[in-house]
């Protein structure tokens, strides 16, 4: 798993930084010192070296190698061959999150505070504000993710080297901390400065990142069940895809490729397949699915995965695999146009936050503090947006069929209703169709995951074979257990432990 990763995110994530930042990096050293001392103090290098950097760390931790591994536990993908075989039915080790904790500490955190440190005397504010709302991700995700984790002492060596691990509630209180001062601060139209300089997910537009910081926070109040501040902040968050953060690709193999594909075809070929339960939801044929006289979802189904194969596997070999279909620029697959790629494919850019997860959280937000209506009106804006066919590629919408007729509360009636399974109450099946909507949207990312683990897997996502329960938290990293052993917890933090804010009935 470990050398997966390597060649995966940090040779990769290096060749994609050097891509995209061709134009930057042409005069990084011109004019300051070489001496190795010197050219990494933070004074003597612009603020936006460091940014662009960040930001290939941040597409790394949310689109590599958890958000594959979270994947098949979610009921994404499934292990096919060899490690992902083990690793698809729970057999993991703390080796295997070296990387990740690795990327979130030494190399978003530390170039944070280097940013800080840089930027604030020049009071260019909007790029600490960008700063503060991507420390706020990836320290958000490591409460997710692990539970109690360093924050107060992190990125502070050599002066502290054993950091202490600092409380899930204190590190999501610090997450929110850093997003108030971007919202309140940072990032207001009036605040000075306009810098953002190497900020190419968004341009350094203050108003984009405004947005993102409020669906951050909303997204992470939904994490401790504070539905109330989720509503609130979902109702300033992104309100278009075109706010949305996505992490961009190109089509050069190990510098810009989507990572998805990247893996799936290049790098281990044929070792995850999606013999799972998220496209068996989509596919009108398969027992058990969502499609209804107001939903076809077949356009969405072929976009994200190929059924039956013959892609990376043989036809018919498996029921479904991610679909990776386009022309990568050495040879076309199939007899489908170049344009016609699919979700995983080398150019497809990644979700990391945005307009579809913000309306899904103002929509389970409402339903579990009972304002029926609002949530069906947040999950028809949705819907909405979904039957133009703009969530697929054209192609897709072109040659497949679907629909997303908007919902009433009539639709979810336990007798009558067309969206109730017969045994749910009415407003269960209201609840039960928000979260698989905002299963199938946060396809591919960890927060599928994280949602499966927060509901008590309230969508009965089905589990391998002979399992009783599914991983609640990623092991410790075995790097920090070995440098720093005397402070990583070491009870209650196994692989079926549930983290604090996931431990109680949803």
């Amino acid at each position: 798993m470990k050398n997966i990763f390597n060649k995966r995110i940090v040779v990769g994530a290096m060749a994609v930084a050097l891509a995209m930042l061709t134009n930057n990096c042409t005069n990084l050293t011109n004019g300051i010192s070489t001496d190795p001392v010197n050219i990494t103090d933070p004074s003597v290098i612009a603020s936006s070296k460091y940014m662009s950097g960040i930001e290939v760390s941040l597409m790394g931790v949310f689109e590599g190698e958890q958000a594959r591994g979270t994947g098949m536990w979610a009921g994404y993908f499934n292990g096919a061959d060899r490690q992902y075989t083990g690793l698809g039915n729970y057999v993991t080790s703390g080796q295997d999150y070296d990387n990740i904790w690795n990327t979130i500490y030494a190399n978003i955190l530390e170039d944070c505070k280097l940013i800080k440190h840089n930027a604030n005397p020049a009071r260019n504010l909007v790029t600490v504000g960008i700063t503060q709302v991507i420390e706020a991700m990836v320290v958000g995700l490591a409460a997710d993710c692990w539970g109690d984790v360093p924050f107060t002492q992190a990125a502070q060596f050599p002066v502290i080297s054993t950091p202490v691990f600092d409380k899930q509630a204190a590190v999501y209180a610090s997450a929110h901390a850093l997003l108030d001062s971007a919202i309140n601060y940072n990032l207001i139209p009036t605040a000075p400065g306009n810098d953002g300089g190497g900020d190419f997910l968004l341009g350094g537009s203050k108003s984009a990142w405004l947005a993102v910081a409020h669906t951050v926070k909303a997204r992470l109040y939904l994490h401790v069940r504070d539905y109330a501040n989720a509503a609130l902040h979902a109702a300033s968050g992104i309100q278009s895809v075109g706010g949305n953060l996505m992490a961009p690709h190109g089509g050069a193999y190990l510098q810009t490729f989507n990572l998805y594909y990247s893996f799936l075809v290049y790098d281990r070929g044929g070792y995850m397949a999606a013999n799972s339960f998220a496209p068996t939801l989509l596919d009108v044929n398969a027992p058990g699915n969502r499609n209804n006289l107001k939903t076809d979802e077949t356009a969405r189904l072929n976009y994200i995965y190929y059924p039956g194969g013959g892609l990376e596997f043989a036809p018919g070999s498996v029921a479904y695999e991610p679909n990776v279909l386009c022309d990568d620029f050495t040879e076309p697959q199939q007899s489908w146009p170049s344009t016609a790629d699919g979700f995983f494919a080398a150019t497809a850019s990644f979700p990391l936050v945005t307009f579809q997860e913000n309306a899904l959280i103002l929509a389970e937000a409402n339903a579990k503090l009972g304002n029926t209506q609002p949530a069906i009106d947040a999950l028809n804006v949705l819907r909405a947006y979904y039957a133009t066919g703009a969530h697929v590629n054209p192609d897709y919408a072109a040659n497949y069929t679907y629909k997303y007729a908007p919902y009433v509360y009539a639709d979810f009636a336990p007798t009558t209703g067309i969206d109730n399974n017969g045994t749910d109450t009415q407003d269960q099946a209201l609840l039960r169709e928000i979260l698989e909507e905002r299963y199938l949207t946060l396809l591919g990312q960890i927060e599928g995951w994280n949602d499966m683990r927060r509901t008590g897997n309230f969508l009965k996502i089905t589990l391998p074979a002979g399992k009783t329960d599914f991983p609640r938290r990623l092991l410790y990293s075995q790097g920090e257990v070995t440098t720093n052993g005397k402070n990583v917890p070491t009870s209650g933090v196994g692989l079926f432990d549930p983290v604090t804010s996931f431990s109680t009935a949803y």
